[in-house]
């Protein structure tokens, strides 16, 4: 890498070398998609991102989603009145009430109940029953039951969307932007991101009208960006562990919440690779990281010695 400065500013030429870029910035957009978990499995395995493929989808989440594309669908309109179909969930299990509101202008004219609609999880199906004739609620019901077939054991771009933002997590990835959106991953960890991009070149092979995107730019190892770095992994940082603290200061110490400990324990094993990682990358002190990891390290020692005492106490009691 060649340095100069123009006008009072650094510049630099790359050359392709590995050294003259800390690594990459990187955004994306993640449009809607449905996926097919063996379709999906399979470009997994293709590209190297085994260790990331999901758990099966949920046919009960498949179910939910379906229905809130329908919880509220005109289907009917004359001079005076317009009619709509409505979904409303129960307050417990899978079932949607189907119904029948007419308006006037915006006010409620009537409300019936026409049936009802609901996702088994023994069976795994969804029933109905109507009590109504009506052509168009029984059309779309059976709009719902063959969309539901056939997307309850497809990905959405909500699963993809989540799926990046774990590997996002592996990578080491510091927020640019406050509000996130545009992350900073180590050149060390780029290699996960690359072979996302062969999954989001195969999605688009089967849709390409799909606006599902990722994009990334080398940041030059230059003093300006090293300490832009340096602030941006320190906020990061302070926002990870500012959250563990958060949530340990509300856990009441019951064992119960061993299994809530235990997520904010790996919150706190992540801050502290990743401050070590960026100490070494910047050659730099993280001087606000230091004083947080300390404190969470505090709060979690305290709660887990009081958690274990609970458990031997309990051990006496039943010996």
């Amino acid at each position: 890498m060649q340095r100069l400065r123009i006008g009072g500013s650094e510049a630099v030429f790359l050359e392709n070398d590995e050294k003259d870029v800390l690594g990459y910035a990187v955004w994306y957009t993640i449009s809607r998609t449905l996926v097919h978990k063996d379709k999906l499995h399979a470009w997994f395995d293709k590209h190297g991102l085994s260790r990331f493929k999901p758990v099966d989808p949920k046919h009960g989440d498949a179910f939910k989603r379906i229905c809130s594309e329908y919880k509220e669908k005109k289907i009917d309109e004359f001079a005076d009145s317009e009619t709509f179909l409505l979904l409303r969930p129960l307050e417990t299990g899978l079932t949607r009430k189907i119904v029948l509101e007419k308006r006037k202008k915006g006010k409620k004219l009537s409300y019936n109940v026409v049936g009802e609609i609901a996702y088994d999880e023994k069976s795994r199906n969804v029933n109905y029953s109507l009590k109504t004739a009506d052509p168009v609620v029984r059309d779309i019901v059976k709009e719902i039951l063959d969309r539901f077939e056939r997307e309850k054991d497809c990905y959405t771009d909500e699963h993809v969307r989540k799926i990046l933002h774990r590997i996002l997590d592996s990578c080491n990835r510091v927020k640019l932007k406050p509000s996130g959106g545009v992350y900073f991953v180590p050149i060390d960890d780029f290699y996960w991101i690359e072979r996302f991009s062969k999954i989001v070149e195969e999605i688009k092979k089967i849709d390409p009208s799909n606006r599902t995107e990722i994009w990334y730019a080398p940041i030059a190892n230059t003093t300006r960006h090293r300490r832009m770095l340096e602030i941006k992994v320190e906020d990061t940082l302070e926002e990870i562990l500012n959250s563990a603290i958060e949530r340990l200061l509300k856990i009441d110490s019951e064992d119960s919440k061993v299994r809530q400990v235990d997520e904010i324990a790996k919150q706190i094993e992540q801050a502290t690779r990743m401050a070590e990682k960026y100490t070494k990358m910047l050659k730099v002190s993280l001087n606000r990281t230091t004083s947080l990891l300390e404190k969470a390290e505090r709060l979690l020692n305290k709660i887990r010695q009081i958690q274990y005492s609970q458990v031997e106490i309990k051990a006496k009691s039943t010996a």
